[in-house]
């Protein structure tokens, strides 16, 4: 999801707010606003013009939010319309650019063959949670964002966001080299566990520039 709207910290001034997933009890968005843990905020969606939310964690330009009430159907029905899928996407093709968290923690869980109590070993984490995360009936803390990304061996932008951050050398690592790159790492990655005798998924492999 990626909805571009008007947010405002309570009687202060408008400033522009991008929201990367949402639920009934919260929101992931990025803003350039200094907001801190526990801050109230107003933004503004259709069908709601003054929703008010407390920021719960921060991480850089993101911050994840819980609503002081939970969003009715017809708010979260009118957010959705205002994010259609461009017209030269096809879901079917691959990956949606335009999906949800729960749905990219679906996914994630589901391409590294893991099920949800495999995963709630793995980091901890109870097996409702991950459920209730995954269908969007809560939002997780940052904490937990952390800890699922990890294990699924990406950042926790890449996670939240769904776009994974490069920090080239000198600039040099782009375009074909980091699909390339990414190839060799998942190639690397099956090798390794087959040698291991684990899953790819309990193979970490990090790049240090």
């Amino acid at each position: 999801m990626r909805i571009e709207t008007e947010g405002s910290l309570h009687g202060g001034e408008g400033t522009a707010v991008v929201i990367h997933n949402l639920s009934a009890t919260g929101m992931l968005i990025e803003t350039a606003s200094d907001l801190t843990i526990g801050q109230r905020i107003l933004v503004a969606l259709p069908e709601a013009p003054d929703l008010a939310a407390a920021v719960v964690w921060r991480s850089q330009t993101l911050a994840g939010c819980r609503f002081d009430q939970p969003l009715s159907r017809a708010i979260l029905s009118a957010a959705q319309l205002r994010n259609p899928l461009p017209n030269d996407v096809d879901p079917a093709g691959g990956v949606d650019p335009y999906e949800m968290l729960p749905q990219r923690l679906h996914r994630l869980r589901q391409e590294r063959g893991l099920s949800r109590a495999a995963l709630s070993t793995q980091t901890g984490l109870s097996t409702p949670s991950i459920w209730a995360w995954e269908t969007g009936k809560t939002v997780p803390r940052r904490s937990n964002l952390l800890a699922l990304a990890e294990a699924f061996g990406i950042s926790e932008r890449e996670l939240v966001v769904g776009d994974p951050v490069v920090h080239p050398a000198d600039d040099a690592v782009s375009g074909d080299r980091v699909e390339q790159i990414r190839t060799l790492i998942e190639a690397s990655r099956e090798q390794i566990a087959t040698l291991a005798g684990v899953t790819p998924a309990n193979v970490k492999i990090a790049i240090e520039f």
